[in-house]
């Protein structure tokens, strides 16, 4: 009878080809078979009935696809080493397989990733999903993951409109959960709040008066909350601050092009420059920063400094940019310094914000098939409602905590960042918030300003 049935499943595609008359052709092709090859550290002799199969969608030859699919196969890896899990009397394992959704290219085709979602719930029959990047790629594949009711973890998008689906549709969109990063509004509260401190120890410790600053953002989706919260709330949370230049540039800026915003910025006698990049618009943006050496800090949102190659990357320019980091090798909860060590051991970088966010995932997951001793999506998705602050999942990237629009609640200890500088050695530090954002137990180094400022070095 199962022969039979994958048989019937087999039959995916019905095509009309001819001319003049139309003929058509059936196409077979035989449903993905998990073996023990999709379940790292199982072991070899495991049937496909004992595999949870859970699929990654990203465009994984990018480093935020990429970083999901190797932080969801290092999760799969311990637990799977450690035994498993035993649902109903029967040892399961962890299988992950992925889906290229070709996300991260600037010359966004959305139905590659709707072709990704459908052939990773339909070919590859996956249970339980995770990942996402661009959000106008996420938007148009998670309706496909809705309609097979299919739990999914985002764990690199921002937008705050994907959880708000969650209150405005619970029926359909009650399966969608974010665990990385925090939404973009509060991205922007934290930004606030950590500006709100550095501003005021550096005008306490040096002659130089912070009044004004400026934003160089993406023009795409995933930004607009966060600038809007940024323009409207830190001029009252920073009294005397003042946006002087706001510039929305497209993920194909050349190396010229940002050349000619940072001048302007730089023209518009700016002291802070908020970044709101995902893409490779970082690394041209601190090459101008260094060959100019403008009188003004970067601190923001820039996903590719969170990398340690950043530093190759801009053949050292990045020194003195601070950037919101989901992780560094600092202790948010007891599980975050050995997932970074493991992660650093198993793949020989440090993990991007997308790698914590999977790695969670799959663990989330885990615990919640364990707890409901069920894989019915239904009740995973009432077992994972009850992650609230009366029971809190430690991760490695904070205390679990999740709303009613199953977005990760924002503020220490639960989903918050870390503010990450790049010093002028080459070596990264968590540099005090003031304990607005994160407590200084937390922190491993002190904030440094550019030596070609008016501003003391290495305040």
């Amino acid at each position: 009878m199962e022969s039979l049935t994958k048989r019937i499943l087999a039959i995916v595609l019905i095509a009309v080809i001819g001319v003049g008359v139309g003929v058509t052709i059936w196409i077979f092709v035989t449903p993905y078979e998990w073996t023990a090859k999709d379940c790292p550290g199982a072991p070899s002799n495991i049937t496909e009935d004992q595999i949870i199969r859970m699929g990654v969608l990203g465009g994984l030859t990018d480093i935020q696809g990429g970083g999901a699919l190797e932080g969801a196969k290092l999760a799969a890896y311990e637990i799977n080493q450690a035994g498993g899990i035993n649902v109903g009397g029967k040892t399961y394992y962890i299988g992950i397989t992925a889906e290229d959704t070709d996300e991260a290219n600037p010359n966004l085709d959305v139905t590659k990733g709707v072709a990704a979602a459908e052939r990773i719930i339909s070919y590859k029959r996956a249970q339980f999903l995770l990942g996402g990047f661009r959000s106008e790629s996420l938007l148009a594949y998670q309706e496909k993951i809705m309609d097979a009711k299919i739990p999914f973890f985002c764990t690199g998008s921002a937008t705050d409109d994907f959880c708000q689906n969650v209150l405005d549709n619970y029926a359909r969109y009650k399966y969608f959960f974010r665990n990385m990063p925090i939404n973009s509004t509060s991205l922007g509260g934290e930004i606030i709040s950590f500006l709100a401190y550095t501003v005021n120890f550096l005008n306490a410790t040096n002659p130089e008066n912070i009044n004004s600053f400026s934003i160089l953002y993406e023009d795409l989706t995933w930004t607009e909350d966060l600038v809007a919260a940024l323009k409207a709330y830190l001029p009252v949370y920073v009294p005397g601050l003042t946006l002087t230049t706001e510039i929305a540039y497209p993920i194909t800026v050349t190396q010229t092009q940002m050349d000619g915003y940072m001048s302007q910025i730089d023209g518009n006698a700016t002291q802070i420059l908020i970044p709101v990049i995902s893409a490779q618009g970082g690394i041209l943006m601190m090459n101008s920063y260094d060959t100019a050496k403008p009188g003004f800090v970067v601190v923001g949102v820039d996903v590719q400094s969170q990398l340690e190659s950043f530093w190759d990357d801009t053949n050292g320019n990045c020194a003195f940019e601070t950037v919101l980091q989901a992780l560094h090798n600092t202790s948010k909860t007891d599980k975050s310094i050995p997932f970074w060590n493991a992660f650093v051991a198993e793949y020989g970088h440090e993990p991007l914000y997308t790698a914590v966010g999977s790695y969670d995932a799959v663990y989330t997951y885990t615990w919640a098939i364990n707890e409901s001793q069920s894989f019915n999506a239904d009740t995973i998705v009432s077992q994972m409602e009850t992650i609230t602050t009366a029971n809190p999942l430690p991760g490695a990237g904070g205390m679990g905590v999740y709303t009613l629009s199953h977005d990760i609640l924002e503020g220490y200890p639960y989903g918050y960042t870390l503010f990450v500088q790049w010093q002028a050695d080459g070596t990264k530090a968590v540099v005090s918030s003031g304990g607005l954002v994160y407590p200084d137990s937390i922190v491993t180094g002190s904030y440094q300003t550019p030596n070609w400022t008016d501003w003391a070095f290495n305040a």
